[in-house]
């Protein structure tokens, strides 16, 4: 199995969905316990280099971008102290799993990447309950997102399910929860986002993103829809949304706080958007998983049927 060795001199290829982020924020997401001292030291002196040039923290990355860094010593890889409740949550999460890939049901306000918020994340709890180097992340969710998660076993197929998301060849659905009652019309949205300090907005001369909808259920003050990427930017789903004014129950940075509220009154805690599933082929075997709802999801959905 290919793996990388990361005691050594070491290169990573920078994901579509990385683009965009400061480089010294993505190495402290990667290894959570590098000292911010030593991420500088690196930067400053060279010895982390974008596609063989040096750079400043401050420089942003870009897909396909090589990144290479120095020997990361095995004590500053290790993960925090992981509560053991998170670490069976995890392990009993597992969707699908062959020679290649894991794909995981990601429970919701669990980061991929421990940071200073939460100095452990998903990567690190497959690292504590199935070893160092089992699987790495292949693409991201956000903190406040659940559902499935691919992380690939080596190299080959990492680089592999990259490009497929590149080339458009993975399809991903979500369930998204949103305020009012959705236009059964508005099936196709595109936009052009662009990043703007730590939001997303909707711009002229932006990021194209294309998404395509569909209505799960209705009730009576909201609506189940169905999201599904063409494009893969940053926040897609729920700046689009927002943008149609039917934000995302529960989110926090593109939401309505009125509406946010109405739900915690209905006893629910964070952002309804749910990757529900994925699709695609490698080598020639196709790969569909399904992830279930979280339980909180389903008694909110219930609760909702009742009342309309």
């Amino acid at each position: 199995m290919s793996e990388i060795d990361t005691s050594r001199v070491h290169y990573l290829t920078i994901s579509a969905e990385d683009d965009g982020q400061r480089v010294d924020n993505f190495i402290r997401k990667r290894y959570p316990n590098l000292p911010k001292s030593r991420i500088y030291q690196m930067l400053r002196k060279g010895e982390a280099r974008l596609n063989k040039k040096r750079l400043k923290p401050t420089s942003r990355i870009a897909a396909g971008d090589q990144l290479r860094l120095p020997p990361i010593p095995e004590g500053e890889r290790v993960a925090q102290w992981i509560p053991p409740q998170w670490q069976k949550t995890v392990a009993e999460s597992v969707l699908y799993e062959d020679d290649n890939f894991l794909i995981l049901n990601k429970p919701a306000g669990l980061p991929v990447h421990g940071g200073s918020a939460q100095q452990y994340g998903m990567i690190d709890i497959v690292r504590a309950e199935w070893g160092e180097h089992y699987a790495e992340l292949a693409h991201r969710l956000d903190r406040d997102t659940s559902g499935c998660l691919v992380l690939g076993k080596h190299r080959q197929a990492l680089s592999a399910f990259q490009q497929l998301m590149n080339d458009g060849a993975v399809e991903k659905r979500y369930w998204a929860l949103v305020r009012g009652q959705w236009d059964a019309h508005c099936t196709e949205v595109t936009l052009q986002l662009h990043k703007e300090a730590e939001k997303i907005v909707v711009r002229e001369g932006g990021k194209t993103a294309k998404t395509y909808f569909h209505i799960s259920r209705e009730f009576s003050e909201m609506t189940l829809i169905e999201a599904m990427l063409e494009t893969g930017r940053t926040h897609q789903i729920r700046v689009t949304t927002s943008h149609l004014n039917h934000p995302i129950a529960g989110d926090d940075k593109y939401g309505d706080w009125s509406f946010n509220q109405s739900i915690c009154e209905r006893g629910y805690r964070g952002m309804f958007l749910h990757a529900r599933s994925i699709r695609f082929t490698y080598q020639d075997t196709l790969i569909h998983v399904q992830a279930a709802l979280p339980q909180a999801a389903k008694d909110l959905l219930e609760q909702l049927e009742k009342k309309s």
